[in-house]
């Protein structure tokens, strides 16, 4: 005896004048060779705004960046922040695509990502699916089913720590350096090391180069000694694949890091890939590899039972 096939849950929303209206002046705010990416993208948050609202959930859109002009001209982002949760991204798929995209811009502080797929008219979206994480490509038929959808954010609001966005993994995105876009906590050389240390930085010629770094605290096991961890971007041409130095100094008056000091590279599953360790009296130890555009890996440093991780994508 043949088994039916359980057609996933989905819901589609009508696209209204008043929907084009706020996708409309969005994007005409934005660079023109942005408009068509920003007006989609407004839509589909429009869409999942829609469906939440109508479900008892307290939305905030105008809050978020995708309502947010300056944002739109860097980011390719469509967020809608959900009251008591946090931000969900809402990211278009094109009729009959079979992947959702996700850009590596929104990959960091979101409790999941809806998948909204557009006809062809623009007069209908229908939420597909959704992701609980991010990756480049996600094949619709992988996405968990819109009967779930509910239940996960109403769990994720009845979470004492729903709000604090310390327990959200904060990936560092590099894309944005070479935009400018820089968190405060990542600060510059002449910040953080001595001038001996940072006229032995290495200089490139020909190319754009950023250099950027941020305190690592590794408590009792430092004994009163400090660390950064530096990061050099070298990139040829933009959109190009990225260079990456990754270093570790000492700081304050120490002129040598503590001996067996590891500096670790890991890959998107968490697999170490490349590994430093001090010795007795170096002043900085380093790792050298690429990132292509969409690649995220970990950087750890470590003394001893100690340890500090930073996630980064490209």
């Amino acid at each position: 005896m043949m088994s039916k096939t359980i057609e996933p849950i989905t819901f589609t929303v009508p696209l209204s004048l008043a929907a084009h209206d706020i996708a409309r002046q969005c994007a005409e705010t934005s660079q023109p060779k942005k408009f068509k990416q920003v007006y989609l993208n407004t839509l589909a948050v429009y869409a999942v705004d829609y469906y939440l609202r109508l479900m008892g959930f307290e939305t905030n859109w105008e809050n978020s960046d995708s309502r947010d002009y300056v944002m739109l001209n860097f980011l390719d982002v469509a967020d809608l922040d959900v009251a008591g949760a946090g931000k969900i991204e809402c990211r278009p798929v094109l009729p009959d695509s079979q992947t959702c995209h996700i850009p590596s811009d929104v990959w960091d502080d979101r409790i999941g990502y809806v998948a909204v797929q557009l006809d062809r008219s623009l007069t209908e979206a229908t939420l597909l699916g959704f992701a609980q994480t991010a990756a480049a490509e996600i094949p619709v038929a992988d996405l968990r089913g819109f009967d779930n959808f509910l239940e996960y954010l109403s769990d994720i609001e009845q979470t004492p720590t729903a709000n604090n966005r310390s327990n959200i993994p904060k990936t560092v995105n590099l894309k944005h350096w070479f935009e400018g876009i820089i968190d405060e906590t990542w600060l510059t050389v002449e910040q953080l090391l001595n001038p001996r240390q940072v006229e032995m930085m290495f200089s490139f010629k020909n190319a754009i180069t950023i250099s950027r770094g941020t305190p690592i605290d590794l408590g009792m096991q430092l004994a009163g000694e400090s660390v950064a961890l530096i990061a050099t971007l070298l990139q040829s041409q933009p959109d190009s694949e990225v260079d990456i130095t990754m270093r570790v100094h000492p700081t304050g008056s120490s002129n040598c890091l503590p001996e067996g000091l590891q500096l670790t590279v890991q890959d998107e599953t968490g697999e170490t890939v490349l590994m430093a360790e001090s010795r007795e009296s170096d002043n900085f130890i380093q790792l050298q590899f690429s990132a292509e555009s969409g690649e995220s890996f970990g950087i750890t440093v470590a003394l001893g039972d100690a340890s500090v991780t930073e996630k980064f994508c490209f």
